[in-house]
């Protein structure tokens, strides 16, 4: 009796489930390149390698919709990150399942409500305002992934559009006693995760061809230290061209930029004579600081050819928690895109990048890294 009124219960959940279920959609994106890097490691070596996408980077996902009625609608998104050369799992932590978002949430005429592992605001930002809709390779993406940090865990976030306006706004609860004030643990504890406390906020403004926004974002480690990322953009489209402006400013007490960005390889320079450290732990008191700005364009040729190519430069101050200890980098970038169908596109890809004076840490043999890339993608 119990098993029959269970499996009867099932039955009516699954059918009612798929009776008003809107949509559920399996996604993905495939995509691999030959990649070659002059200057790979500390003796200036060359490097051949299978690698994942220049721009994108393989995924597979499912989302859904389900209608509740006057506009109303339950939404969920699940979706890993992978590598096709091997099959593993992109930078996924023990029993993370869904590396790059998990969440639910009520999307409506007001916006969109979702709690879950979510893109930061400034990710959000950028991937409309970048030229290359922020890259994949290092060469190509690196002062996003350090100074905008992609993902956070924890969040609760809204966004909505309203008349050319574009709104958005997250808040990441550190989920450790004290958070926003004095937690518990060591910075090097929590600054490697991504479950301490966030918030970020991003506007937007489009009319006709030009569109123009600005972003702030914050994320604090244990110790209540912050990296703080501001910035903004505009982009304009002119035929078939769009131009693309930009400025990103970040300050980082925390040390986790120059974790990030620094070459494992690199143990002592002439401009930071320190150990592999680098003197990261003097970040509170001397926080890193960088003024970035970029220029960019991106041409469709024909239906079918895209060119795009990008310029970034970014001061640095306090490298390495060192105060007064200042560098630059460097890097332009290209892409050129040919599609085969609606799903299909091949590419070459190249980027270079040159570093000076306290920046040399980021590189692990000469000053300059060059990369040349090709590939193909396939959208399912």
């Amino acid at each position: 009796m119990k098993k029959s009124l269970l499996t009867l219960a099932l039955g009516s959940l699954f059918a009612g489930g798929a009776y008003a279920q809107t949509s559920v959609t399996l996604y993905g994106i495939a995509d691999a390149s030959i990649h070659y890097t002059t200057n790979a490691d500390a003796q200036n070596h060359g490097l051949t390698a299978m690698d994942d996408g220049a721009i994108t980077q393989s995924r597979w996902g499912m989302k859904g919709a389900e209608a509740l009625g006057n506009n109303l609608k339950a939404i969920f998104q699940l979706e890993n990150g992978y590598s096709l050369d091997n099959g593993k799992m992109n930078g996924a932590s023990t029993g993370q399942l869904f590396n790059r978002q998990a969440y639910v949430g009520l999307a409506g005429d007001f916006g969109a409500v979702k709690l879950g592992r979510q893109y930061t605001e400034g990710f959000n930002f950028f991937g409309d305002y970048d030229p290359l809709t922020i890259g994949n390779y290092t060469g190509n993406s690196w002062m996003y992934y350090s100074l905008t940090q992609l993902r956070r865990n924890n969040v609760v976030s809204y966004g909505g559009s309203f008349s050319g306006f574009d709104f958005g706004a997250s808040y990441g609860f550190g989920e450790v006693p004290g958070s926003f004030t004095k937690a518990s643990g060591t910075a090097a504890s929590v600054n490697n995760a991504t479950n301490t406390p966030y918030f970020g906020v991003r506007a937007a403004y489009t009319y006709g061809p030009f569109a123009v926004g600005g972003v702030y974002q914050e994320i604090r480690d244990a110790n209540s230290n912050k990296q703080q990322m501001w910035g903004a953009a505009g982009k304009y489209s002119i035929g078939p061209a769009k131009i693309f402006l930009g400025y990103i400013g970040g300050r980082d007490h925390t040390g986790q930029m120059d974790n990030i960005l620094n070459n494992a390889a690199v143990v002592t320079t002439t401009a930071n004579p320190a150990p592999a450290t680098l003197g990261t732990a003097g970040a509170n008191a001397n926080p890193r600081k960088d003024t970035l700005g970029y220029i960019g364009v991106t041409y469709q040729v024909t239906p079918a050819w895209a060119l795009t190519g990008a310029f970034y430069g970014d001061y640095v101050e306090n490298k390495n928690g060192i105060a007064n200890n200042s560098g630059r980098r460097y890097t332009g970038a290209f892409i050129a895109e040919y599609s085969l169908s609606k799903r299909t596109q091949v590419y070459g890809a190249a980027d270079f990048n040159k570093v000076s004076g306290a920046t040399t840490t980021e590189l692990p043999g000469r000053n300059n890294q060059t990369s040349f890339g090709a590939g193909i993608r396939h959208i399912f």
